[in-house]
């Protein structure tokens, strides 16, 4: 009796054989796994190298290709996630007791691949960074919801901290710069854009925000639990998602939701003269990106992915540990500090 298995719980490991040798020394190190295969094409013919396919659990796709990086330098893979299997012959795993965790999630290599593409290019990131900054101040002064979710939907945020998360998982000290490079970048985008399109619109004679938008703002002026439970949860259900291959863009727009209403009312409140609630919105767009930072680090490391060799595992944990305490340090200062101005003075700066 056969059983449909979707597609995050396989994938299609492809191994390009480059010579005949590394073919034989590949099928060889199937048949001792007992692992279903087929070989297609010819390493020696015209059409190119010999291409042996294989099906495995997605979380054995990991411990398949460190062993067949034993194998040789003529040769590589690509993983291909099918669209269904109908089989009953993967109910278990091969390497269950080598991988030893129960969490179906992707390989490392696969992970990092799908944070990397996450990060867009940086051009399409400011561009939409501004044009999210622009919809959100937008919405701020027109007081509708239906418009700052807009904004939210079209905000690039979803990529960079997963990212973070991810370089930090697997220890890529250069993955991890190029994410806080894009954070801080996309942070200051947005403040500088919302800015600038709040004194413009100020200048043209658009009226300032109605007392009900004014009521809606003040819970954006100043760093919340509620708030950093919001922010918290994003980067965890971005963080798991991520390690399952499922969608992320619900997940995008809930940190959106964290982090674009804050950054319409900086620049609002900077335009229509209200610098102490200028500044605490912007405490909470920066506590709220810390915090699904710190989220998305320690769920994957808590999903299990890490450096499997004890010397690479212990520096990926030293330096986890650094940046969590470092965000965290980063996130209650700016709560106390920043978000002290605003504390208790918003309702004299408010009109």
């Amino acid at each position: 009796m056969t059983g449909a298995l979707a597609r995050d719980d396989i994938r299609i490991v492809q191994v390009f054989a480059l010579s005949p040798e590394s073919c034989d020394r590949v099928r060889e190190l199937l048949d001792e796994d007992d692992l279903d295969y087929a070989v297609s094409g010819d390493p020696n013919g015209p059409e190119g190298p010999a291409i042996v396919s294989v099906p495995v659990p997605t979380r054995s796709v990991e411990h398949l290709q460190e062993r067949l990086s034993g194998v040789g330098d003529d040769l590589y893979t690509v993983v291909l996630a099918p669209e269904a299997v109908l089989s009953s012959r993967f109910e278990e795993d091969p390497y269950d007791e080598v991988i030893g965790r129960n969490y179906h999630g992707v390989s490392r290599g696969e992970l990092r691949s799908t944070a990397e593409s996450l990060l867009p290019s940086f051009g399409i990131h400011v561009l939409l960074t501004v044009v999210s900054s622009i919809v959100a101040v937008s919405g701020v002064l027109l007081d509708s919801l239906a418009v700052l979710v807009g904004a939210m939907v079209i905000a690039p945020l979803i990529g960079p901290p997963m990212v973070a998360g991810v370089a930090t998982a697997v220890d890529d000290t250069s993955l991890f710069r190029r994410s806080l490079i894009r954070q801080i970048g996309g942070v200051a985008t947005g403040a500088v854009g919302s800015t600038v399109t709040a004194f413009a619109l100020r200048f043209t004679g658009i009226p300032g925000p109605p007392l009900s938008a004014l009521e809606n703002i003040s819970n954006y002026v100043e760093p919340s639990l509620l708030l950093v439970l919001v922010a918290l949860g994003a980067g965890i259900a971005g963080a798991v998602g991520l390690s399952t291959d499922d969608t992320l863009d619900l997940v995008g727009v809930m940190i959106a939701a964290a982090v674009v209403p804050p950054l319409g009312v900086i620049g609002v409140a900077a335009a229509w003269g209200y610098p102490v609630a200028a500044v605490g919105a912007a405490a909470v767009v920066l506590v709220n990106v810390v915090a699904v930072n710190i989220a998305a680090i320690l769920t994957l490391w808590w999903l299990g992915y890490h450096p499997a060799e004890w010397a690479a595992l212990r520096r990926a944990r030293s330096t986890l540990l650094v940046r969590v305490l470092v965000l965290a340090v980063v996130a209650l200062t700016l709560a106390v500090v920043l978000g002290g101005l605003a504390d208790g003075t918003l309702p004299g700066w408010w009109p």
